[in-house]
């Protein structure tokens, strides 16, 4: 018999609405979690768990999250689903005592794309649980796409800038299309009906602080965590026009290691030039936001009736007619090559240290 919990909390993202950060509150507190009687299962993730979307998929066609979740070369999906569920099932009879289960995976945003994902999400669910919470954060859609730009970098992407399309909505932005996705595969009930949207905007937020917000909607205690820095920061325009630059024939000028290489760049850069990133042209943006006005106005009347419309505001004043072309000055060039060299020169030397302290305990028991 399958362990059955009082009830699930799900977060499900949305993308680029802190979920790195929640995921590293979850995991810095998978003890004090257990305490208070809630199970983060590190059978499904240690800290983002993609195994939950990539469960629900039909098949292997999304390699990139098959990766993820660990699905093997070798092994079909359905394999894959039960290798996972009794791993799972396994860490769940350890912890007799917890009473509630705690997932996390922002795929749940943008991996679960059809009515029969949802419904195979569902049905793992239901297993465990009668009751279960959805939280799902948004974010304005033009912002969210802007965000985007340096994860795409991250991941060695070579666009010039954030890519708004304006010929035709998106389905990964239509936040209206997945709650209803949800709703139905979670049925009636629930509260309400299993999805708990929030607005990812400090001025919504409980205290203007996300995890706050979060323990909130998780009905969980508001007090006794540990708070981990912030994650998965965004890179400030001048890093990310380095980054770009770096992804571009980067296996042609620094051979076949480096992307491993690439990968301390990315944390000396997040380290050392956090910051907001390109923005597109005004125009621009306000003509792909337009394009989910119809979609967000249904969100704003089912979950927040009490909100003035439009849902996000209207203020575009961030953005800049910028040329999308933009590139750094050879002063801005030099000094963040300069940062980095110091970064990494610093990195050796600590490394350096470490090994020297080491050779030392080591002659000290012999």
């Amino acid at each position: 018999m399958n362990k059955r919990f009082r009830r699930i909390v799900l977060h499900i993202g949305a993308e680029k609405t802190g979920s790195t950060s929640i995921q590293a509150f979850l995991a810095a507190n998978r003890g004090a979690l257990l305490k208070a009687g809630f199970l983060f299962p590190a059978s499904l993730g240690e800290t983002n768990q993609p195994a939950i979307a990539a469960m629900a998929q039909a098949d292997k066609a999304d390699r990139n999250l098959m990766m993820l979740a660990g699905v093997r070369p070798d092994e079909s999906i359905e394999d894959f689903r039960a290798r996972t569920r009794t791993g799972f099932d396994a860490e769940c009879a350890k912890w007799p005592d917890a009473h509630s289960l705690v997932l996390t995976n922002e795929h749940g945003h943008s991996r679960i794309r059809t009515p029969d994902d949802a419904a195979r999400l569902a049905g793992f669910l239901q297993t465990l649980s009668d009751h279960v919470t959805v939280i799902f954060y948004i974010r304005r859609q033009d912002l969210a796409a802007a965000s985007l730009y340096t994860t795409a970098l991250k991941m060695g992407h070579t666009d010039t800038g954030p890519v708004m399309p304006t010929d035709a909505p998106v389905p990964y932005y239509n936040y209206w299309r997945l709650t209803r996705l949800y709703e139905d595969a979670l049925g009636p009930g629930l509260m309400p009906a299993g999805v708990t949207v929030r607005l990812f905007d400090r001025a919504h937020m409980l205290d203007g602080d996300l995890i706050a917000d979060f323990l909130m909607a998780a009905g969980l205690p508001a007090d006794g965590w540990v708070r981990p820095d912030a994650q998965n920061q965004s890179l400030n325009p001048v890093a990310q026009r380095f980054l770009m630059a770096f992804n571009r024939k980067r296996r042609e000028r620094f051979g076949q290691d480096v992307d491993r290489y690439r990968k301390h760049l990315m944390l000396a850069l997040d380290r050392l030039h956090a910051g907001r990133g390109l923005m597109p042209p005004r125009a621009l943006a306000m003509a792909f936001q337009a394009q989910y006005a119809a979609s967000n106005e249904k969100l704003r009347a089912r979950y927040f009736p009490d909100y003035a419309a439009p849902l996000f505001g209207d203020d575009f004043s961030m953005y800049e007619d910028r040329d999308g072309d933009w590139m750094p000055t050879v002063t801005q060039a030099l000094d963040i090559g300069a940062d980095l060299w110091v970064h990494q020169e610093r990195r050796v030397d600590a490394l350096k240290r470490e090994i020297k302290r080491l050779k030392d305990e080591l002659e000290k028991k012999s």
